[in-house]
């Protein structure tokens, strides 16, 4: 695993630890890394901490702001009649198909940065920050700090929204950027899993919300599609990461990995990275929960 580390052309950092064991291994566990969807973990936690503090409801409906970025993945960008939905669907979208105009509709229902940085301090995660949604985030990377529209949108798309803004921040190792340490995720995920945040029928809820994502690649590359995991995955450029909950025969195994190459056109072997290290834990646990590419 730490051969893998090392030979990935920028920084990376993995956390993988065993629960049925307490057998753990890591890698740069400490360093923030820029984490691209997978903050959205962090988000998620903070709609049900207020949920269960009676400052926001599941079945609260809000439709979505007309100051909230279109650009990226999910399936609301392609809404033209302003949806109104559930706090509950905003969150299933926000994990099953890593949505951003879910995410940012969330992240301002809930007070910001402030409010999602405040309870990860709580929850001792120190290096877990989410200060910008996830659109101000793309906008910063080409230099724009002006505020979403769907015009700007439009001229992002284009290639014509630029500025002067730090666009160097969002790939940076900084508390200023959305980052967290791969140990921080690794050990949400594993709080999660016994039950120790907000309560255990909320962490229930959302691992729930977040075996909904499916998508074969990184720490699912090669596990067999019968073997579930609650997992949450993120990538943008030079920035790959994931984090997941894996429902192993041999019991659950935590695995957190982030990955920020030094270029765009290396950005691939940081997803390899995270695959190949997932795999050779599953090798030591399960073998027979992995699946090779068919040659």
């Amino acid at each position: 695993m730490d051969a893998v580390a090392r030979a990935v052309r920028g920084r990376f950092g993995f956390y993988i630890k065993d629960l049925e064991t307490g057998l753990s291994h890591e890698y740069n566990a400490d360093e923030p890394l820029p984490t691209a969807s997978t903050i959205k973990v962090a988000c998620l936690i903070e709609v049900f901490r207020q949920v269960e503090t009676g400052r926001l409801s599941l079945e609260d409906r809000y439709r979505v702001p007309d100051n909230v970025s279109t650009h990226g993945t999910g399936v609301l960008s392609l809404t033209q009649d302003a949806p109104e939905l559930t706090v509950r669907d905003y969150c299933r979208l926000m994990m099953a198909v890593s949505d951003n105009v879910a995410t940012d509709t969330l992240h301002g229902l809930v007070g910001g940065g402030d409010a999602i940085n405040a309870t990860m301090d709580d929850l001792g995660f120190h290096q877990t920050r989410f200060p910008m949604a996830i659109g101000v985030w793309h906008y910063l990377m080409h230099g724009a700090t002006v505020a979403p529209t769907h015009e700007n949108d439009d001229l992002m798309r284009v290639g014509k929204l630029t500025g002067d803004g730090d666009r160097n921040l969002p790939f940076a190792s900084s508390v200023a950027n959305n980052v967290a340490s791969a140990r921080d995720l690794g050990r949400l995920m594993e709080m999660l899993s016994k039950g120790e945040i907000v309560s255990p029928a909320a962490c229930a809820q959302m691992l729930e919300m977040m075996k909904k994502s499916t998508r074969p690649d990184s720490i699912r590359q090669f596990l067999r599609p019968e073997v579930e995991a609650a997992r949450k995955d993120g990538g943008s450029g030079r920035i790959k990461a994931d984090c997941a909950l894996v429902d192993l025969p041999s019991g659950p195994l935590v695995i957190a990995a982030l990955a920020t190459t030094d270029t765009r056109e290396t950005s691939q072997q940081g997803a390899e990275a995270i695959g190949t290290v997932s795999l050779l834990a599953y090798e030591a646990l399960s073998q027979a929960s992995v699946r090779y590419p068919e040659s």
